[in-house]
């Protein structure tokens, strides 16, 4: 059962500006948008396309270490069943023998000494054998190589769901990183602004000396603050490339989320017995106890008898006056009895016991451990949601404040400390917004991959 997604658009997080400004802040907005078209042509010239999520998910499946070497287990796995089949076959096997030996031996019949055989001896040899499995041992070890072959694809699949994971949450820290960027760019316009006034005032003799000081003291700790913010999204962006198999400075553009999903949430034990189906390890931890079974069986029929058929042809390469024939042709039939073997197949009947108990416990650990991340998962973004609506009204609030402290400042009749508080306070706002909403997604995606649904929800955006 897939979680039901509708989006709406994220808020947008800018100031309310009073209408005597409007007119400058106009200027300004065209000369931003002047530069970001320019920055715009320079990216699309250099290739820079911003990186969907499908995309940054589809390279990670591709180029990740973690996902390349489960899937070299599973090949590996896979022929090692295609060994353990051809236990089954029949097999062939030809040698050759030269033999010298130091003297020819001598045998009298009469007066006259009469060689047996020659000094050198060629011979050939081709031997065909074929195991019949009246035990069933051969059969009892494909079944277990067909089990383990299922477990390493389940881990193949384990291993997808947590890189998937891994990247979105990666490429939102990319895209929270940026509107980090973004809100301080906007708090070092607003501590400048604030700065160009104060020094208007002081020139017109109406503000003092420390005032500047403090508004110098503001911009200069929002460069610090913008400076902190890039430095953050390069280590998110460096992140994101290693996820994806890239060099850790490979420029990184994303594409900010539009929508916010709101999926209606089914009860939690709906999506834990939806987790209980879905997940890839309690699959293996199933098929881990029937591996324990069949180690079991194995253990109790390699006390039982065994035939090998061999056939064999020799091929005297130098015949003799005593050893005339050319070809010889032989046929074996082997039927072997275990007597008694000293106690070691009861021993590994009993370490497979051992073994199937460990499997039984595995599968209760794993499905306690599915239904906590289910659990975490589920508060976790319904924690989000709360978070979230509280963050929205936060940011109209300080909004609303910072226009009417920007009011009364630029009229001369709150001192600065009104609307430095004002901006420090919309500062904060968005930035509680901002992580609000990507907790949110990241909340989001964690449920997604505790209920066993990621892969199918992130590889077909």
């Amino acid at each position: 059962m897939m979680i039901p997604i509708a989006k709406p658009n994220f808020i947008e997080t800018r100031a309310v500006e009073n209408p005597a400004r409007a007119i400058v802040r106009s200027k300004e907005r065209v000369l931003a948008t002047l530069v970001s078209m320019s920055l715009a042509l320079c990216a699309w010239a250099q290739g820079g396309e911003p990186l969907t999520l499908q995309e940054a998910v589809a390279l990670a499946l591709r180029n990740n270490r973690a996902v390349q070497i489960s899937a070299r287990s599973v090949d590996k796995t896979r022929n090692a069943l295609r060994e353990a089949r051809s236990n089954a076959n029949f097999t062939i096997q030809g040698n050759a023998t030269y033999t010298r030996f130091d003297r020819v031996a001598e045998a009298r019949f009469g007066p006259q000494p009469v060689r047996i055989g020659n000094i050198e001896n060629r011979t050939a040899r081709i031997t065909l054998t074929q195991v019949v499995d009246i035990s069933g041992i051969i059969r009892t070890a494909i079944r277990a190589a067909n089990l383990t072959l299922t477990v390493s694809e389940l881990e193949f699949e384990r291993t997808r769901n947590d890189t998937i994971l891994q990247v979105v949450q990666a490429y939102q820290g990319v895209a929270r990183a940026d509107e980090f960027v973004r809100v301080a760019d906007e708090a070092l316009r607003n501590a400048q602004e604030r700065l160009r006034i104060i020094r208007a005032q002081v020139d017109a003799g109406v503000a003092a000396q420390f005032d500047l000081l403090r508004a110098e003291t503001a911009v200069a700790q929002a460069e610090q603050a913008v400076l902190n913010a890039r430095n953050q999204r390069e280590l998110a962006a460096a992140a994101l490339n290693n996820l994806l198999g890239r060099d850790l400075s490979a420029p990184v553009q994303v594409a900010k989320p539009e929508r916010l999903p709101e999926p209606e949430l089914p009860p939690l034990e709906t999506l834990t017995q939806q987790a209980y189906q879905n997940r890839p390890e309690l699959i293996a931890a199933q098929r881990g106890i029937e591996l324990a079974q069949v180690g079991i069986v194995s253990a109790r029929r390699s006390l039982l008898p065994n035939i090998v058929l061999t056939g064999q042809a020799d091929f005297n390469l130098n015949t003799s006056a005593f050893n005339p024939r050319r070809e010889t042709y032989t046929g074996v039939a082997v039927l072997s009895v275990p007597i008694w073997d000293g106690g070691v197949a009861r021993a590994r009947e009993a370490q497979a016991r051992d073994d199937l108990e460990i499997a039984q416990l595995r599968l209760k650990q794993a499905q306690e451990g599915v239904a906590l991340e289910v659990r975490q998962a589920y508060l976790s973004l319904q924690d989000a949601q709360k978070r979230l609506e509280v963050a929205r009204k936060g940011l109209e609030q300080a909004t609303e404040a910072l226009r009417l402290a920007r009011v009364r400042f630029e009229a001369g009749v709150s001192p600065q400390l009104e609307i430095s508080d004002a901006e420090l306070a919309f500062t904060q706002a968005q930035t509680n917004l901002v992580n609000a909403q990507f907790d949110y997604l990241d909340a989001y995606a964690a449920l997604l991959r505790a209920i066993g649904a990621i892969d199918e929800q992130y590889t077909r955006l």
